[in-house]
């Protein structure tokens, strides 16, 4: 079995302005940095990343696999789901690069909760949400999703799916200036 872990950072940003929110700083870290080595503690078989700008593979630990796309955010999710079927994937995990509180321990409980079958993912205030693991019963699904969503669309809509818990300071994205003043 293998297990993928796709990082979508494709996003335009808009909301936080002129500035790429992925390159702004965390304790010295940038975002997108700080998000992607995470997202390698999991123990992923296979890291992908999608990005909208190519010249943010730089901002990565080693042994991504970086696929560019742009468009909407179900294009990214393609992208990377794409890439994940060409290795053979099992399963993949969705993790967001806007994100960067979530740990890797967490990450690797999300692989572990989800099953040949049954999707696993975070239990939020808001429900259902990323990160997320999909088998690859899921993923003509995923495939299937259109416009400027994501997997969110689809969890929303399973009946079974198994959560994990996590802390609403694990959860905090980073959207605009503020949200990046907020978790400093």
């Amino acid at each position: 079995m293998t297990q993928a872990a796709i990082l979508l950072a494709a996003g335009h940003s808009r909301r936080f302005g002129a500035a790429n929110k992925l390159c702004a700083l965390i304790n010295g870290t940038p975002i997108l940095s700080r998000s992607a080595s995470n997202l390698a503690e999991s123990g992923a078989d296979v890291l992908i990343a999608v990005l909208g700008d190519p010249a943010l593979a730089d901002l990565l630990p080693e042994g991504y696999q970086v696929v560019t796309c742009s468009g909407q955010q179900s294009d990214s999710l393609r992208a990377g789901l794409a890439a994940a079927r060409a290795i053979g994937a099992s399963g993949c995990l969705i993790a967001l690069g806007d994100m960067p509180f979530v740990t890797g321990t967490f990450f690797r409980q999300i692989f572990d909760a989800a099953d040949s079958t049954t999707p696993s993912a975070t239990s939020g205030v808001f429900g259902a949400m990323p990160p997320a693991c999909f088998p690859a019963a899921y993923f003509d699904r995923l495939d299937a999703i259109q416009g400027d969503r994501g997997a969110r669309q689809l969890l929303i809509s399973t009946p079974r799916c198994h959560l994990v818990p996590a802390s609403p300071a694990m959860l905090r994205d980073i959207d605009t200036v503020a949200d990046l003043r907020a978790c400093r």
